[in-house]
């Protein structure tokens, strides 16, 4: 779950302006900076280590943008085989495929690449494990 906070109002001094002022900032709204659409976002966690070699580990958060549009070089969530997998789109003289760290899908006949959205971001816990209890077990960072 990823908490927000609430938007502070901005401060207006009339007179003399406080020579402090220039160190007054917002806080920092990490969902300002990782969800662009919040109608098109979602988030999915990585089962299985199948994306490792590209640095997206099982248990990771992804991000999904449904609002952008695929292209080569990005990761998006396609559904193959009735199940929603985590890829990297390539293209070659035959198409579009999707990679992981074991196998290549291509389109055929019988079965057209459905792409359901492109990885924005990846979090990940990072915290040790002997820190990783109660509430800050599922804690992740980007």
């Amino acid at each position: 779950m990823i908490r927000t906070f609430e938007k502070r109002a901005e401060q207006k001094i009339s007179g003399f302006q406080s020579p402090a002022a220039d160190y007054l900032e917002g806080r920092l709204d990490i969902i300002e900076k990782i969800v662009i659409d919040p109608h098109a976002t979602f988030y999915f966690q990585m089962q299985g280590n199948t994306m490792a070699g590209y640095g997206i580990c099982d248990g990771d958060i992804l991000v999904i943008d449904r609002s952008l549009k695929p292209i080569e070089g990005a990761f998006v969530i396609a559904f193959v085989a009735g199940f929603f997998n985590c890829r990297l789109l390539l293209k070659d003289k035959q198409g579009f495929f999707l990679k992981n760290d074991s196998d290549i899908v291509r389109e055929t006949e019988m079965e057209v690449l459905q792409i359901w959205g492109v990885v924005s971001s990846v979090c990940r816990n990072v915290l040790p494990k002997a820190l990783r209890t109660g509430r800050y077990k599922d804690v992740c960072t980007l």
